[in-house]
């Protein structure tokens, strides 16, 4: 069998909002998805906090950011190397909604 190779992808580019619960990314059937990096910006003029879950639930185990600050007009990057399974979920939102935008990259492999 031959080796099962993806490439780095952009997973989802959204405003968050204010529910932490909001779904993100779901990974696809039949797909393993492993979490690159996650780049938070904030547009406002006001700090902002953000959390993030990934895996099977918005538990706070699931937490791979945990209310954490955004300040007001900063850009943050985040690297990873998580592996999600088959319609597991990426989800999260900020302390106020439509202030910052979230963009996930990731590879796909099927």
């Amino acid at each position: 069998m031959a080796a099962k190779i993806g490439t780095v992808q952009q997973l989802s580019q959204t405003a968050l909002t204010a529910t932490t619960t909001t779904v993100l990314y779901t990974v696809p059937a039949l797909t393993t998805t492993i979490l690159k990096e996650l780049v938070l910006c904030n547009t406002d003029t006001a700090d902002h906090t953000v959390t993030i879950q990934v895996g099977a639930g918005t538990a706070v185990a699931n937490r791979i950011l945990s209310a954490v600050n955004i300040p007001a007009g900063q850009t943050l990057a985040f690297t990873f190397s998580t592996a999600l399974l088959t319609t597991q979920t990426i989800t999260g939102g900020a302390s106020v909604g439509a202030f910052v935008s979230c963009t996930i990259s990731g590879i796909e492999v099927q």
